[in-house]
């Protein structure tokens, strides 16, 4: 491992470090001016509709900044962390210590939870500003696009047939995906059907196949094979397997990258797919250095076809 350099410590200890200890400051200093419990939870109108105790409330604001932390160390043990985790780290960091200021801010010297301030949208939009602006400030701390790593190309191979399948698939999702649905119990009726949609769009991102064939690759997401993305072989112009990480992307899901667009199920084998008229598409699939021959190798054909004294 390469010496920890000061921008090192700097990005990925001393600014998390100060995020985390503001965020918990004002729950340690100004406890007596807090009930027990507080609110945690407004409805549409604005006023609050849930609570939560203090000792359950504060170590689960700083452990799901510690998690993200942690993901972040983990991720840059060896090097600095590249942009596109940072990023991620940070917008979520940045999210999560948004979400804390406004919770401390309207629980502040009130009887009950009952009496906290009342949300509004400007309330909302400041949140999710705060979240974006950190994730844009991560990113140019790492770098910007000179700090997203390269990914590895694995050696090319020769296939003699002209349509290929593979699979990718990731239980470790399947489980993220049931958390969701186990809060359902806990939250507003209101926020049910958003916990739903999370969990699908993650069983969707569990898994994906990848079909080639003399019409083109066609790419299926989950279990349902839908959604689905179908690019015919005129509009290919290449076609490459490489290794790579999810965070290099910014995560697993479908992820965009300067002249990407990615569909991440897992880390390791993937198809880099060039595309005549749009960005590249990289998707996660098992055998992917076959896929990637059969790809070329009907292109190659295609292009006989079209100039048979090539």
């Amino acid at each position: 491992m390469q010496e920890r350099s000061g921008r090192w410590w700097l990005i990925v200890v001393v600014l998390p470090a100060v995020v985390v200890v503001a965020a918990a400051l004002p729950l340690v200093v100004l406890r007596d001016r807090y009930p027990d419990p507080i609110a945690v939870h407004w409805s549409l109108g604005g006023a609050p509709n849930g609570s939560m105790p203090m000792a359950i409330y504060g170590p689960a604001m700083i452990g799901g900044m510690a998690a993200a932390l942690a993901a972040l160390i983990a991720g840059s043990r060896r090097s600095l962390p590249s942009a596109p985790l940072t990023s991620f780290v940070a917008f979520i960091m940045g999210l999560l210590a948004a979400v804390n200021a406004q919770i401390v801010i309207f629980n502040l010297d009130v009887p009950s939870w009952e009496d906290a301030g009342h949300m509004t949208p400007v309330w909302l939009i400041g949140v999710v500003a705060v979240g974006l602006v950190s994730g844009w400030i991560g990113w140019l701390l790492a770098g910007g696009t000179e700090g997203v790593p390269a990914d590895m190309p694995i050696e090319r191979m020769t296939v003699a047939r002209d349509t290929w399948s593979g699979r990718a698939s990731n239980t470790g999702l399947l489980a993220i995906a049931a958390l969701p649905v186990l809060l359902i119990v806990t939250v507003s009726p209101l926020v049910a059907p958003l916990l739903v949609c999370i969990s699908f769009a993650v069983v969707v991102f569990s898994s994906v196949t990848v079909d080639v064939d003399s019409d083109g690759v066609t790419i299926s997401l989950g279990p349902f094979a839908w959604p689905r993305r179908h690019i015919a072989h005129a509009g290919i112009t290449d076609a490459a397997a490489f290794e790579i990480q999810p965070m290099s992307y910014g995560g697993w899901g479908y992820r965009l990258r300067s002249g990407v667009r990615a569909y991440i199920v897992r880390s390791g084998e993937a198809i880099r797919i060039g595309v005549v008229d749009g960005p590249d598409v990289l998707v996660t699939v098992d055998g992917a250095a076959q896929g990637a021959a059969v790809i070329e190798s009907l292109i190659a054909r295609r292009s006989a076809d079209e100039d048979p004294d090539r």
